[in-house]
């Protein structure tokens, strides 16, 4: 399988996997895709973002980037059962992100797997602040932007992942 239509593909699951999720687990609608250019030179990564590698015909690397807004609301929807300890609310939030990725791109490996090529995926790691990434030559930079009342998740795929640590910092 062609490495760029393959890509295609993941972008498409992701989209669909997320909007699914979101709506079937919190009931939250994602109104629009907003779609980035085709040249993105500079990811700009805010707020709270989950990061997962994802190996296969091509090894790349997604990250989920929150506005404070919505992972508010993911938060307190996921933590309404019970009470969360004081001084440990950060790292509540920061699983909830994790888990959002992880559920999400999990469940996109299944339709993602054809032929001999094993789909491999990385626990989450988080960021936790602003970042500008900058591309190069070899780099690949996709972004699509979901809108929900609550707020936006940014989608970023990068690759070719060995360019990056899981801190999206260039690996020299």
């Amino acid at each position: 399988m062609a490495v760029k239509k393959w890509i295609l593909e993941v972008v498409v699951s992701l989209l669909t996997r997320t909007r699914s999720y979101f709506f079937e687990e919190f009931a939250i609608v994602v109104s629009e895709i907003v779609q980035s250019n085709d040249k993105v030179e500079t990811l700009d990564i805010h707020g709270l973002t989950a990061v997962v590698g994802v190996g296969g015909p091509a090894s790349l690397l997604i990250a989920f980037s929150f506005e404070q807004s919505l992972i508010d609301e993911l938060y307190a929807r996921v933590t309404a059962d019970f009470e969360v300890p004081p001084g440990e609310e950060k790292m509540y939030r920061e699983s909830v992100a994790g888990d959002v990725i992880n559920t999400i791109v999990g469940n996109c490996t299944a339709e993602l797997q054809q032929g001999s090529y094993a789909i491999s995926l990385t626990p989450p790691m988080i960021i936790d602040h602003i970042k500008h990434i900058h591309r190069i030559k070899n780099a690949v930079f996709i972004s699509k932007n979901l809108v929900t009342e609550y707020g936006t998740v940014d989608i970023h795929l990068i690759g070719p992942g060995e360019l990056f640590d899981s801190s999206l910092n260039y690996v020299k």
